[in-house]
């Protein structure tokens, strides 16, 4: 190979380093309108949203908001992942419009949760993000359990909605700043 080539080579490696996948531009194009869609199907299941306060991981969204484009993919990835397999358990006790539950996780688990993934696919995982996915999952156990020992009564599950509202609003955030690094 003659040294042209190989210079090409070489920038060709480095502009696609560069530019986003085509699976991440979803992120930028279509991610906060399903996103503001979810919010307001979770809206509409329940009435008013608990005012009782359950242990969010606040200082989790505060350093993932500074973490690389990766990891902040990867983590909107998980907490999405996170969120549906919470609402996998029982929902019998919750007295939510049903039409509003299922169109709510039909956005969340077939629409976001698959292109998120393809997105976070296509970069490697780092050791920081193991440590946030263990955290989070960690998080989400800690609901799991706040369920099971409220015996998934409503009043329960209307504290995990409020959650998930917070969780929403602050993937939001992230995936804003995420559109710049990504377009940008």
């Amino acid at each position: 190979m003659n040294a042209k080539h190989m210079w090409i080579c070489l920038f060709l490696v480095f502009y696609s380093a560069q530019s986003p996948c085509t699976a991440c531009t979803w992120i930028t194009s279509q991610y906060r309108m399903l996103s503001r869609e979810c919010l307001s199907q979770l809206q509409k299941m329940g009435g008013e949203f608990s005012q009782v306060y359950k242990p969010f991981p606040t200082s989790l969204y505060t350093r993932i908001i500074t973490a690389k484009t990766e990891n902040q993919v990867r983590f909107l990835a998980e907490v999405t992942e996170q969120i549906t397999e919470l609402f996998n358990v029982n929902l019998d006790s919750a007295k939510w419009d049903s039409g509003a539950l299922d169109n709510f996780l039909n956005i969340l688990n077939t629409r976001m949760l698959n292109e998120l993934k393809n997105c976070a696919a296509s970069y490697r995982e780092t050791k920081e993000q193991r440590h946030t996915n263990m955290t989070l999952k960690k998080h989400f156990r800690k609901l799991k359990r706040i369920l099971k020992k409220a015996n998934y009564s409503a009043d329960s599950w209307e504290q995990i909605r409020r959650l998930v509202r917070n969780h929403l609003t602050r993937m939001d955030i992230i995936a804003s700043n995420l559109k710049s690094a990504l377009t940008g």
